[in-house]
């Protein structure tokens, strides 16, 4: 089910941001690594007993990718770390939302909304918490790169906590991307 269907009028800046600097379509083990501690940390925030998965996702022209990614511990929805792929299509999920919106994007029950009710992620592998945050263009403070988020198979109240924690992260992630 696609949602947010419309023109992308970043799409083809965003693409040609992410590919000069070498974003694109590559895994980047410091990008994974912010993405195990996002899941720490989050878990920490949550009180969660063991760690959530969680992604630096970045949107090109024709997928989403996972530049960074740490899969639950246990696996996520029945799926270990090797069965997940590092893309997606460009609709799936809740991140297409976080970057057409601008800002974070927290959801405690993503079965709250019947918009997301027949969302492929929430079915496939049954994600009932999202939080995620923009990822903007340390060259073009108007343009979002992506996003970075932490999916849960539990229901969640990621609360302000959360909120600032994915927000700081995505700075973070930022300052990341300007260095390359």
């Amino acid at each position: 089910m696609a949602i947010d269907n419309g023109p992308d009028p970043d799409a083809e800046r965003r693409d040609a941001a992410l590919r000069k600097r070498g974003l694109h379509d590559t895994p980047d083990e410091e990008l994974d690594a912010i993405a195990a501690l996002v899941a720490k940390q989050a878990a920490a925030i949550a009180h969660i007993p063991y760690l959530p998965s969680s992604m630096v996702n970045w949107r090109t022209l024709d997928r989403q990718f996972f530049g960074g990614l740490h899969v639950a511990t246990g696996g996520l929805g029945g799926t270990t770390a090797e069965d997940i792929p590092r893309h997606m299509e460009l609709e799936d999920g809740w991140c297409p939302k976080v970057v057409r919106r601008q800002k974070a994007y927290p959801l405690d029950d993503v079965r709250d909304s019947p918009r997301w009710v027949g969302n492929p992620v929430t079915n496939a592998l049954g994600i009932r918490a999202y939080l995620g945050a923009p990822i903007f263009d340390p060259d073009d403070p108007t343009l979002v790169l992506g996003s970075v988020c932490v999916v849960d198979t539990e229901e969640r109240q990621w609360g302000p906590e959360g909120l600032k924690l994915i927000k700081d992260i995505a700075v973070e992630i930022t300052a990341h991307v300007n260095r390359r």
